[in-house]
């Protein structure tokens, strides 16, 4: 196995030279191996098929594309949900960009009595959680669908790692290149608030973009609890869409002020 991994990282390092090679033929012939991996990524792969036709479909309605996703992900902020919602019934929660679902069915643990919401903009992603869904306090919705222009009343709302474009962290890459700009995270942080309760929880992380930034952030507070603020190694932008950072400490969670 080591042998077969070194073999790999080989071969890799081999390529990453062809693509940096002088030589015009290497170089052709180092993006034409890319193209063909990509092509085959695509043909075997249905997760990666369903991001590039996401992509495709969707456009500029799309955020986050990548659809990695594993069960307890946010074991901090799933546990806090739970003990701020402990005793109380008939708790409402919104898992927004739920990708296949793990984020849905690891809340569903923590809040057994919960309904909970999944949304996303991927119909094969939306396919998987209802492949797996066997309750009926769960459901999922396309994040395009009138059932969800509809849904409001969420005691909290989950927003992980949804509020990023991949290609922000690569180098030269701005907002503006994109289509995923300040402008867009506001209208979005803006519609997620108007389905939040007042006293209802905001869980953000991974975002390109500074929550407190944004017009609605006034309306919040952040939630106090240890962990609610960590350091990120990510690229952040600013309202006008300029880098400002490529580490930042940022809150988790806040609390939306009672009216």
């Amino acid at each position: 196995m080591l042998v077969g991994l070194s073999a790999v990282d080989a071969l890799r390092a081999r390529l990453e030279k062809m693509g940096q090679s002088g030589n015009p033929l290497l170089r052709a012939g180092y993006r034409g191996i890319k193209a063909l991996g990509a092509v085959r990524r695509f043909v075997v792969s249905p997760r990666i098929r369903s991001q590039v036709l996401t992509r495709v479909r969707y456009r500029d309605q799309h955020l986050q594309l990548e659809t990695y996703s594993c069960d307890d992900r946010y074991p901090a902020l799933f546990e806090q949900c739970r003990q701020h919602f402990a005793g109380g019934s008939a708790v409402r929660i919104l898992s927004f960009g739920c990708s296949t679902g793990e984020e849905v069915f690891t809340l569903a643990r923590y809040l057994p009595g919960a309904e909970v919401v999944g949304v996303d903009i991927n119909p094969w992603c939306l396919k998987q959680c209802t492949r797996m869904n066997h309750s009926g306090q769960l459901s999922f919705f396309h994040s395009l669908s009138g059932e969800f222009a509809d849904a409001a009343d969420f005691d909290a709302i989950f927003c992980m790692a949804v509020f990023q474009r991949s290609e922000h962290r690569t180098e030269n890459a701005r907002p503006g290149d994109t289509g995923f700009t300040f402008e867009r995270f506001d209208a979005e942080v803006a519609m997620l608030d108007r389905k939040l309760k007042p006293g209802g929880l905001f869980f953000l992380d991974e975002c390109d973009f500074s929550f407190e930034q944004t017009a609605a952030a006034a309306r919040y507070r952040p939630a106090e609890f240890d962990g609610n603020r960590v350091l990120r190694q990510r690229p952040l932008f600013d309202r006008e869409n300029r880098l400002v950072a490529n580490e930042s400490y940022c809150v988790r969670c806040f609390i939306k002020k009672a009216e």
